[in-house]
């Protein structure tokens, strides 16, 4: 069994730092891991959505992994998310995550083909990398995030595959967003591990038994996160969730990675943290510097306990901040 809370877990999606010549900067990564570990979080994902996993080499995936363990990070609070375009590349991050002792790892199916993928295509394609693995120790996590890849992982889905594979079926990371399917799944699968990518959830989410998040919004709000997860009752859950959804719209006026990326630039005071891989936008430094002002106001707005930003609020002389009723 993995070393992560089995409820009220806190797992982060963390942002991956890059170099200049766009590899993990793997000693800012561990760094920083080391910084969410001690506020609050219970474990790390490591290459998923808001880690840019899929842009990065198998062979930068992997190096990355053995060097995070290697620094301290206890390999059963990491997952790893193997996804890759082609099936070997997937097996090969899969076995190597597998081998090195991590909670589990996280794939979703491939985004290329996104139009007429059946159930049975979705349930075969699992096959083929689990089968390749042939790894009794695997533990696999299912991620649906069809706005993603295009391709739902459906309850009959998970179905057939832990029937199939029993035991190497850990749960799913459910960031589709319907909070009514996730209930479904806890419902459905109570032996198995859910976990919601949708903040907001959460509340919902451990009230039915589900384990907890793995999320984004952690790179940058950990502490009130923590709160979240720890609240006594549902309702004193819900109540943070006005905070949160605030927080949330300053960073949701652009694209997410790049936000959340300046805010742990500032944060640490490192602009190197602010470099995304192309696509990604880079933002014009007016849009950044108000963001970075707004999202300051609303951290110093919160109860001291669940702050994130160790520095006093100031806004630039040449940036007007954006006030909300």
């Amino acid at each position: 069994m993995d070393g992560l809370p089995k409820t009220r877990c806190l797992a982060v999606a963390i942002a991956t730092p890059l170099t200049r010549d766009l590899h993990p900067d793997t000693e800012r990564l561990i760094a920083r891991a080391k910084m969410l570990i001690a506020l609050g979080c219970d474990g790390i994902t490591l290459f998923g959505t808001t880690g840019e996993g899929a842009e990065f080499s198998v062979e930068d995936r992997t190096a990355t992994l053995e060097a995070v363990i290697a620094a301290g990070i206890p390999a059963e609070r990491l997952v790893a998310a193997v996804g890759a375009l082609n099936i070997p590349d997937t097996v090969r991050l899969a076995a190597h995550a597998t081998a090195q002792g991590v909670a589990g790892v996280l794939l979703m199916p491939p985004s290329v083909y996104r139009g007429g993928i059946s159930e049975d295509g979705t349930f075969r394609y699992f096959c083929a990398i689990i089968d390749r693995v042939a790894m009794s120790d695997l533990r696999l996590y299912l991620y649906h995030f069809p706005d993603i890849c295009g391709t739902p992982i459906t309850p009959q889905v998970v179905r057939r595959l832990d029937e199939r594979y029993p035991g190497m079926i850990a749960g799913v990371k459910d960031s589709g967003g319907d909070v009514d399917f996730t209930l479904d799944l806890i419902r459905r699968f109570s032996h198995l591990s859910i976990f919601t990518g949708s903040e907001i959830h959460l509340p919902e989410v451990i009230a039915a038994g589900g384990r907890g998040t793995v999320c984004g919004l952690a790179n940058v709000m950990p502490r009130l996160m923590r709160g979240m997860c720890d609240g006594l009752t549902a309702f004193d859950r819900r109540a943070l969730l006005p905070l949160i959804l605030a927080g949330d719209a300053i960073l949701s006026r652009r694209p997410f990675i790049p936000s959340a990326k300046a805010v742990v630039a500032d944060w640490l005071g490192d602009a190197e943290w602010r470099r995304t891989i192309p696509p990604l936008p880079e933002f014009p430094a007016l849009e950044r510097d108000m963001l970075i002002a707004d999202f300051r106001q609303w951290d110093a707005g919160l109860p001291a306990e669940w702050r994130g930003i160790a520095k006093p609020v100031e806004t630039p002389s040449n940036v007007v901040g954006l006030r909300r009723a």
